[in-house]
């Protein structure tokens, strides 16, 4: 078992008080843990990580490289995989702000890859958010790289047997994902396994410069746009093996410039819960300003709730039970009779990580309590402070 260790239990990095002048290169081999946890993660910047997937089954196998060009391995693929629905995106329509979504059995799919039949819906159709690892978890065609490996959001869903946020997206050359920051704001990693895939990077707060009159974000942008609005961004061209850490709150925009297969997770953990926990409270203040107008109705607290994990994809019942659940997964290995964090695919983490997650819980909850954000909900303050009772308050006393 690999073991994930920091440094320092307390110590936070320093926020940039500027954008970066490029988003950093670097060899998987020249980056430890400590270094992306303290450089990237909790300053919230974007990085590109090379030759991360080099001993991937996906990698190796998924791809047939004895043609020029190389392809997709369909036989291959069909061989390992059963022939279930997958979810397909019609890049050549708009549904809201999205691509319309279908689904397809995934041989269908990957026949269209293995004609090559241009006049098909090859171009136009994406599979992409496919839960791969949790629908097949005997076959280990990948392993979480140790970077990405404190992951609080998987680890609670995995363990319970929930949903995940753990996917595989394959894509011909010209699909795209439109405009958008990831889902509660949380971080997001994609490794490309195959071909090419260009990148648009915006730091926070610069999509602000691209809303209209109605104070909507476009659908899609081009370079020119960007500039025309005086944006900061970033052109990444990813390759393959690389992986892009995609940071809190950064909207991007993704083309296939090449046939390309990705492996992305979305996660979070202690660098960036206070952030998820701020945007969730905005929603929630989103919602109830939206039915004002209902606020005399009976259990008005709780249909605000509903609505908010409608439209946020999480309540606050959710999050507490994440953060509550990973709070006492620590504790327990900090006591006397504790053992090892486990992991997703093995890793373990060191007592020094183990101290910073602990802290930051107690920080989190210690605010939530005393500025009164649960208040309107007796039974998760109720769950919080007897969590936050368990945990000493100082860190010197474990």
């Amino acid at each position: 078992m690999e073991e994930i260790e920091i440094s320092s239990d307390t110590t936070v990095a320093a926020t940039p008080s500027a954008f970066p002048v490029k988003i950093e290169r670097i060899q998987l081999s020249n980056l430890s843990y400590n270094q992306f946890f303290r450089n990237f993660m909790q300053p919230n910047r974007a990085v590109v990580v090379e030759g991360i997937a080099n001993d991937w089954e996906c990698f190796r196998r998924w791809i047939d490289r004895s043609v020029v060009p190389p392809k997709l391995n369909v036989p291959y693929l069909k061989q390992k995989l059963a022939n279930v629905p997958v979810p397909v995106a019609d890049c050549g329509r708009q549904h809201y702000n999205s691509h319309e979504k279908l689904e397809l059995p995934l041989y269908d799919f990957l026949q269209s890859w293995e004609n090559d039949d241009t006049e098909s819906n090859r171009h136009r159709y994406y599979l992409k958010d496919w839960h791969l690892r949790s629908e097949c978890p005997g076959y280990e065609f990948y392993r979480t790289p140790s970077l990405f490996a404190s992951d609080w959001l998987n680890e609670y869903l995995v363990e319970q047997a929930a949903d995940d946020y753990r996917f595989v997206y394959i894509g011909p050359k010209g699909t795209w994902t439109a405009f958008h920051a990831d889902v509660f704001g949380s971080y997001s990693w994609s490794v490309n396994i195959f071909g090419h895939k260009r990148w648009f990077l915006l730091p926070p707060g610069e999509e602000r410069k691209l809303l209209n009159s109605l104070r909507n974000l476009p659908f899609s942008v081009t370079e020119q746009t960007l500039r025309d609005a005086g944006v900061t961004f970033f052109t990444i061209e990813q390759g393959a093996g690389e992986a892009i850490f995609v940071p809190t709150g950064w909207y991007h925009q993704v083309t296939n410039v090449e046939d390309a297969i990705s492996v992305n997770h979305n996660w979070f953990n202690g660098c960036n819960v206070a952030t998820i926990w701020s945007n969730l409270r905005d929603a929630l203040a989103d919602v109830r300003l939206e039915i004002d107008d209902c606020r005399d109705m009976d259990n008005f607290d709780e249909h605000c709730q509903v609505m908010l994990k409608a439209s946020f994809g999480m309540d606050y019942a959710d999050f507490l039970a994440i953060v509550l659940y990973v709070c006492d997964k620590r504790l327990a290995s900090l006591g006397e009779d504790g053992g090892q964090v486990k992991q997703i695919d093995g890793y373990v983490f060191g007592k020094q990580h183990i101290r910073f997650d602990v802290v930051v819980i107690r920080d989190l909850l210690h605010e939530t309590i005393e500025k009164g954000f649960l208040d309107d909900y007796p039974d998760l303050r109720k769950a919080a402070a007897s969590c936050l009772n368990k945990i000493p308050s100082t860190s010197r006393a474990w």
